[in-house]
């Protein structure tokens, strides 16, 4: 079973064409990673990195910090995507059942055995194409992953309903035995600050970059709780972060921050967009 593109022409453009020039000129933008190799390619290996899911023109040039510096690591088997479940349908954890999902950019697998395994030993798990069927936030992250990625690679989906940070952490569990069969990175799909005026959605955010970036999981629930941070994937995030400490003692950095005013020019509601990456060992 193939998952057709859901949000090709919406999100992003639906050809191929249009596409890759997109990505192209986010990537070469001012704001943009290119000529970035020697800061970005110092990490060998990383866990993961946290890239945003808007529509690529307002937070694409984010997106393309992630993906680039994902590049520029040593290559992995899979890519575990980890994006919020925004409609409500479906289990609270869901694997794609489907063997490819397309893009105007093409098909990608996915990884078959992994699903397997995930949902043969964690009950958290289910296979459910609804939870799948037109949710964007893992969809937008694969054609950058086709742009970018220079080695072939498969993916595993998962949309996750329940952002508790109890869920986020059995996620890690799974991730950690997954990655004693599988050479995988995660890309955990989430928005910042949702609404508000810009300069609070910064400061707000500011917040929770901080504990993000000293692998603070617990505090970083607290913060979104105390300051009530309208962050759409929490738990894609915690699992990430709590995944990486189990392999590297190095806290994460954050690579690029931004906000939908930037684009629209209107700063009195924004949704904020960041970049993180988790370093588990640098090039000597």
């Amino acid at each position: 079973m193939i998952r057709k593109a859901a949000v090709a022409g919406y999100f992003y453009p639906a050809e191929e064409r249009e596409l890759r020039l997109l990505i192209e000129e986010l990537f070469s933008c001012e704001d943009g990673p290119r000529g970035k190799e020697e800061e970005l390619g110092k990490w060998k290996e990383i866990s993961g990195v946290v890239s945003p899911h808007a529509g690529y023109i307002y937070s694409g040039v984010v997106a393309c910090w992630s993906f680039y510096s994902l590049s520029l690591a040593s290559p992995v088997d899979t890519i575990v995507i980890i994006g919020p479940n925004h409609r409500g349908v479906g289990r609270k954890v869901a694997v794609s059942d489907a063997q490819w999902w397309e893009t105007p950019l093409g098909q990608v697998a996915v990884d078959e055995e992994a699903v397997e395994f995930l949902i043969s030993h964690y009950p958290l798990f289910s296979l459910d194409s609804r939870a799948h069927h037109l949710e964007h936030s893992v969809e937008v992250q694969i054609p950058f992953l086709q742009y970018f990625l220079p080695y072939p690679f498969q993916i595993l989906p998962v949309v996750v309903g329940d952002q508790t940070l109890k869920v986020a952490l059995q996620i890690s569990q799974a991730l950690q035995e997954l990655s004693q069969i599988r050479q995988i990175a995660v890309v955990a799909s989430s928005d910042f600050s949702h609404y508000e005026p810009a300069q609070i959605a910064q400061v707000k955010d500011s917040h929770a970059l901080s504990c993000i970036v000293a692998l603070q999981t617990e505090e970083f629930y607290q913060v979104i709780r105390r300051e009530e941070i309208s962050i759409c994937g929490p738990a894609g995030i915690a699992a990430l972060m709590d995944y990486h400490k189990s392999r590297s003692p190095q806290e994460g950095k954050l690579l690029f921050y931004s906000h939908s005013g930037k684009v629209t020019g209107d700063y009195r509601e924004v949704v904020g967009y960041a970049s993180l990456v988790f370093p588990v060992s640098v090039e000597e």
